[in-house]
Parts: structure tokens; C-alpha cells; sequence
């Protein structure tokens, strides 16, 4: 069989690299493996190649039995964060390359597919608008090119920028667009600075045509960020209590991703193992509105938060 392989953590802790994964190749078997950072022509070998493997056997091949490899490797600070490649070395002397190790780190990742989930169906409408909650490319990223050609885009932002066709309050979405303006909404990385997601929810309800589905991804674990408008983590158990029949919706998918270790800075009792339980970055889910609701939440923005969002950028206060 050609060559198999998986990574199944490419972590970085301050100045090593984590790897854990496995490669297999009936004949020749593979003997070296070494990560390679091409665009810094840097090259380091990984040690202890051949790791008892019985889950890559019983799932891959009967003789696949140690395959799976661990190392910690000392890299330079401009290696970390960077995509890099797998070069096996087999017993004949030949080589192979693998492809892009963050690409298949991520692949099954349900946090990633979860979008991808999203978007399929969309294709299968013919005609409509799509809604981006926080639309405004802050880091150089836009989605739009992603959804279907012939649905119109709409993005909406608290503030002006790159990428923001309509700047306004994501907790006055009726009040901005009218009802059933739109098949589908989504927002990524976002819901954390909801102020009142719940209200936002109800919003959306408003806002989408019978059907319309909504797509959100946020952070399960996080460090502060754009503060003081940092205001909630959320679960993949947290879409059900927002996305609901009373709110109008039915969660289609709910899923977390990007796994993770937690470190705590202070080792005692409570927190010693904390690296040593699953953690995981982001949740995503997508859900679908089943009907109109008749719930409403007349707290303004104004009441719910106070300064400025996001910190350090030009923005009416919110008193």
C-alpha cells in the first residue's frame, strides 16, 4: 500500500515542537522521518519512529504495529505556527513526502467541517441573501468567496471598515434589515462579544426566511481578548439552550474542535491535572428556524454594556 500517515497533535510549547502521528508503508517499511520547513531550509529529524501502533493496525493494516512516532523538538521561534512537511525515509533508501502537516491536522477536525456542512446546502438555493454577522476583515480574512456565486452577500459590522456593507448593532437585526430578509446568517468568532447572544438569537429568528439557517463559531477556551467586549465561552452543549423551539430554531449540528491543553500557572490540588484533560478551542453549530417566535428581550446595548469595542479603535462610547 503508499504511504499512510496522520498527526495527531503539532503543538507548540514556547520553544519545542510536540508531534505525535504515525507513518506506515507496507514495503519498504519506513525507517527515519524527518520535518521539513522548506520556505526556512530547515530540516530536523525526528527520533523514535517506531511506537507500538496497535489502533493504526487494527484500523489501517494487520502488520502496521509500530508505526507511530513522539518527539519534542527544539525549533526556532520563526518555525512555530508555520506549516512544515513530513519526509519518510524507507528501509531501501527512497524517500516520500507527505503534504501539508497543519492541513492534515485540521482535516478531520469537526470544528472545520462543521462550515463546510454549512455552506453544501446553500448551493441547493436557488436564490436569496446570505447574512455575515461581524463582517469586518480586522485580519486581512473574508468569507464571502466561499458561499455560492449567485446569493447575495451582506455584511454587517459595528463599525466601518474593509469587507462591511452595512455598519449597525447585531441586537437590532429587525430594525436594520426588516423580516425574512435572508435564507441563511452566520458569524465566526463572534458570539463571545455578543453582549446578548440570546437577544441576537431572537434577532436572527426575525431576520431569516422560513428554513434559514444559521452557522456561528466561537470559542469554548480562549485567552481575553479585545476587551472589554469579551463576555462569554461557549460549549458545544451551549447551542440548544440558545437555538431552541422557543426561539424558533431546531439545532441541526453542535460540535467542539481545535483540541487543546489547559497549563495551570499554579500547580495545587484543583488544577494539577488540568493538562491532562481534554480542552478544546472553538465550538461551532449550525442551526435551522422551524417557525417564528414570539419571545423578545427590550434590553438595549446601551443598558447590557459600557465602553468601547473593540479596545483602542474609533468608536462612539457605549454609556
Amino acid at each position: 500500500m503508499p504511504l499512510a500517515w496522520n498527526i495527531d497533535e503539532c503543538s507548540a510549547y514556547f520553544d519545542r515542537l510536540h508531534l505525535r502521528g504515525w507513518c506506515f508503508q507496507a514495503s519498504p517499511p519506513v525507517s527515519a522521518i524527518s520535518a521539513e520547513w522548506r520556505a526556512l531550509n530547515l530540516s530536523l529529524d525526528l527520533p523514535g519512529c517506531s511506537l507500538p501502533s496497535p489502533d493504526v493496525a487494527a484500523s489501517v493494516d494487520p502488520t502496521a504495529t509500530h508505526c507511530r512516532f513522539e518527539a519534542w523538538l527544539e525549533v526556532p521561534a520563526e518555525a512555530l505556527g508555520r506549516d512544515f512537511i513530513l519526509r519518510c525515509t524507507f528501509a531501501d533508501g527512497s524517500t516520500a513526502e507527505t503534504g501539508s502537516v497543519i492541513t492534515k491536522a485540521c482535516a478531520s477536525d469537526p470544528y472545520y467541517a462543521c462550515w463546510n456542512h454549512f455552506v453544501a446546502p446553500l448551493r441547493e438555493i436557488t436564490a436569496g441573501a446570505v447574512l455575515e454577522i461581524g463582517s469586518r476583515a480586522r485580519s486581512g480574512l473574508t468569507y464571502r468567496q466561499f458561499l455560492p456565486k449567485h446569493l447575495e452577500y451582506v455584511g454587517l459590522d459595528l463599525l466601518p471598515g474593509p469587507n462591511v456593507d452595512v455598519v449597525g448593532d447585531a441586537h437590532e437585526l429587525e430594525r436594520l434589515f426588516g423580516r425574512g430578509r435572508f435564507v441563511a446568517a452566520f458569524s465566526l468568532s463572534v458570539f463571545e462579544h455578543l453582549a446578548m447572544p440570546w437577544k441576537v438569537v431572537l434577532e436572527l429568528n426575525r431576520v431569516l426566511a422560513p428554513g434559514g439557517l444559521v452557522f456561528t463559531s466561537t470559542h469554548q477556551t480562549w485567552p481575553l481578548h479585545e476587551e472589554p467586549w469579551d463576555f462569554w465561552r461557549f460549549s458545544r452543549y451551549s447551542w440548544q439552550p440558545l437555538f431552541n423551539p422557543a426561539t424558533g430554531f431546531e439545532v441541526l449540528e453542535a460540535v467542539q474542535g481545535e483540541p487543546a491543553r489547559v497549563h495551570a500557572l499554579r500547580a495545587h490540588a484543583a488544577t494539577r491535572k488540568l493538562a491532562e484533560t481534554p480542552a478544546f478551542l472553538g465550538s461551532a453549530a449550525i442551526a435551522r428556524k422551524t417557525g417564528d417566535t414570539g419571545l423578545s428581550w427590550p434590553v438595549s446595548l446601551e443598558t447590557a454594556a459600557h465602553g468601547r469595542y473593540p479596545a483602542g479603535e474609533t468608536a462612539a462610547p457605549v454609556r
